[in-house]
């Protein structure tokens, strides 16, 4: 009897201890995004100086056309990207980033599906308005952060206590996308590859995490094109690098473009090892609004009729077989929230 009641006196002062931890205050610190995506020769982040972080910048896309905030989808669960892009002398972006299934990536817990959809509502609006924070707005992001693969996120350290919750607060909306900076794929990769400088002052580092413009790249793989594919850019010299394309409806609605193109996106990283991250760099372009020139999603066309759903600048029952595809389909964490 007396063992027992020492094993329960034991778990007791761990549980307290715990969450005594919990209860500190964490410290935290308004910085830059190139204060925070800083690296070390290996690639690796350096960023240590406290627990959260504060930052602002622009919404440079949709969470929901990166990554599938559904619940139970695929490994990791439903997901929630976005990306913000710091302002004037802060060339530098960071990734801001929620999941479902934390326990398969080396948490404890899981969110189930409807605390999942609770938390996409919670960070798909502003706190203050209700407004549902979208790509082109200002934004305030305070977090925990984590390094992963080549950069760091901020996120919620795989964690689903509310203490880990990170907050975007709109500061002014349709402030509009930064113009996006022209990078000849020479500037990224050389003979030797992806052209790497800890210092980020050139090469992928210097681009990573903000919007990008190539010009005059051809696809050379259109067979990959597609929601979720990955296809491959080729410029005139022949250096060669990777688009990932999200998951954005116009990859299903549009064909590939053919010809020579100019591709604008975000610049990211996903190395291929945790510890020496100087390699899986690539251009993310989220949407594609079927243009024809520019791989890119500039918005609504010209003669934008409400029901014309395939832009081919007529409302005809085309347009409804396109609709009745999508039927009483939704994106969860924006529908869900007034139920």
């Amino acid at each position: 009897m007396l063992e027992r009641e020492r094993r329960r006196l034991a778990c007791l002062i761990v549980l307290v201890l715990a969450f005594s931890a919990l209860a500190d205050d964490p410290t935290v610190a308004e910085v830059t995004h190139w204060e925070l995506q800083a690296v070390n020769e290996s690639g690796v982040g350096t960023y240590d100086v406290t627990d959260k972080v504060i930052i602002t910048g622009i919404v440079l896309n949709n969470p929901e056309e990166m990554l599938d905030p559904t619940p139970g989808t695929g490994f990791v669960g439903g997901q929630w990207q976005i990306f913000i892009q710091g302002e004037g002398n802060d060339h530098a972006g960071t990734a801001i980033w929620l999941g479902q299934y934390y326990s398969r990536i080396g948490g404890t817990y899981d969110y189930n599906d409807q605390e999942l959809i609770g938390e996409l509502c919670r960070i798909n609006k502003d706190p203050n308005t209700g407004y549902t924070i979208s790509t082109g707005d200002r934004v305030k992001v305070t977090g925990w952060y984590m390094f992963h693969n080549g950069k760091l996120n901020i996120n919620e350290k795989h964690r689903i206590e509310p203490f880990f919750d990170f907050q975007v607060e709109l500061i002014k909306p349709a402030v509009g996308l930064p113009a996006p900076e022209v990078v000849k794929l020479s500037q990224l990769k050389d003979a030797n590859g992806f052209i790497f400088d800890s210092n980020r002052l050139t090469g992928c580092e210097y681009y990573q995490g903000r919007l990008v413009r190539i010009e005059d790249v051809n696809i050379i793989n259109p067979g990959n094109w597609g929601r979720d594919g990955t296809i491959t850019i080729r410029d005139s010299n022949g250096v060669e690098f990777d688009v990932q394309l999200g998951i954005g409806s116009g990859f299903s609605r549009f064909g590939c473009p053919e010809g020579q193109i100019d591709v604008i996106g975000i610049l990211n990283q996903e190395s291929s090892s945790p510890t020496i991250c100087k390699d899986g760099y690539h251009i993310w372009v989220t949407n594609y609004d079927g243009n024809g020139l520019v791989l890119t999603d500039s918005g609504h066309l010209r003669g934008n009729l409400p029901g014309d759903v395939n832009r081919d600048y007529i409302v005809d029952f085309k347009d409804f077989a396109k609709l009745a595809e999508n039927w009483l389909q939704n994106k969860a964490g924006l529908h869900d929230c007034c139920q």
